[in-house]
């Protein structure tokens, strides 16, 4: 053996190890065809980071017929997010659809954020309202002036809200003291005297209007309700995978028509989020949502908010692409 190796020049040392880096790049190229092929299986997945609010798109993560509707295709859920957790996780590579607020879609698309919208939640606005707690002493809207008022996020549902109730009523809402604060902390602050009232919607409406002494000030309802549930997706997806997302609407459809005829379907959901027995018997009262598409009539809807969102300050000025950020999944 050693007499063997002795007869190896320095050529062909040189030739045996260029002949191994060959091999080992041949390899990688081999393991990069094997990723990219496995990534073309993928392709037809939509990844949805659902919400621990009960709409459809996360109701419909326990119905057997979604997988129908896709086919082939996957649908894979993760979650539960809070509204503003699931914008993060699609943002951040992590899902590709998620839901919000109309409002706070017009402000993300005033920002110039790639998402696009495919279908809306419609509700009569009973669901999204403005709560005063009972150490707070407030009987009206006017009594909240100097007082803390909590919201979700600058520019959401209940920040929206509480600017169309004042301006409605004829009222300064700049004398509120807006407390920007996660869903999770609002209960414990309403309660304990934190917070004097909560600018909110679905389940942590109910659960401060459930609260002993608490009082309904106002909802949407009164006003006549602009602002309501909408399912988004990335830029990339929608103009990637069009066809899933028209899938997923039509899923949306049929839930919605299923929830309207069993009528327990978006309770049995907060069941499973936990939510206590009080909390969802009020849940139930509120109006059942149906889907509708994002045509011509919901998007004059949303400019029509999207001007009211100018008027109240909460963004600049109203997006000029909103018809861009669109899909309209009933054509």
């Amino acid at each position: 053996m050693a007499n063997l190796k002795m007869r190896f020049s320095k050529k062909s040392i040189i030739a045996l190890i260029c002949a191994a880096c060959a091999t080992v790049s041949l390899a990688a190229c081999g393991s990069s065809q094997k990723s990219s092929t496995a990534s073309s299986k993928d392709a037809g997945t939509m990844r949805v980071a659902y919400l621990s609010t009960a709409n459809y798109l996360t109701t419909l993560k326990n119905e057997k017929f979604l997988q129908d509707e896709f086919g082939k295709s996957k649908v894979v859920y993760t979650g539960p997010y809070t509204p503003v957790d699931g914008l993060t996780a699609v943002m951040s590579g992590n899902a590709d659809a998620t839901t919000t607020g109309t409002g706070r879609f017009i402000d993300l698309i005033a920002e110039g954020q790639p998402w696009v919208a495919f279908a809306l939640e419609y509700y009569n606005g009973d669901s999204q309202g403005i709560v005063a707690s009972a150490k707070s002493g407030v009987k009206t809207l006017k009594d909240l002036y100097g007082k803390k008022v909590a919201i979700i996020h600058n520019g959401d549902t209940g920040d929206y809200m509480l600017h169309r109730a004042f301006d409605k009523s004829g009222l300064d809402v700049s004398k509120v003291n807006k407390v920007e604060m996660s869903p999770k902390n609002f209960q414990a602050a309403f309660t304990s005297g934190q917070i004097d009232a909560i600018s909110s919607f679905d389940q942590n409406l109910a659960a401060a209007m459930t609260t002993p002494g608490a009082k309904l000030l106002v909802n949407a309802k009164k006003y006549g309700n602009m602002n309501v549930t909408i399912h988004i997706v990335s830029k990339s997806f929608a103009q990637k995978h069009p066809d899933l997302v028209k899938k997923m609407y039509k899923a949306l459809v049929r839930e919605a028509e299923k929830s309207h005829k069993e009528n327990n379907v978006i309770g049995n959901a907060y069941k499973q989020l936990g939510a206590s027995e009080t909390i969802i018997k009020q849940i139930e009262k509120f109006d059942n949502p149906t889907i509708r598409p994002i045509d011509e009539k919901g998007l004059e809807m949303m400019e029509t908010q999207a001007k009211e969102y100018v008027k109240y300050g909460l963004i600049k000025q109203a997006p000029t692409n909103l018809k861009d950020s669109v899909m309209d999944c009933s054509k």
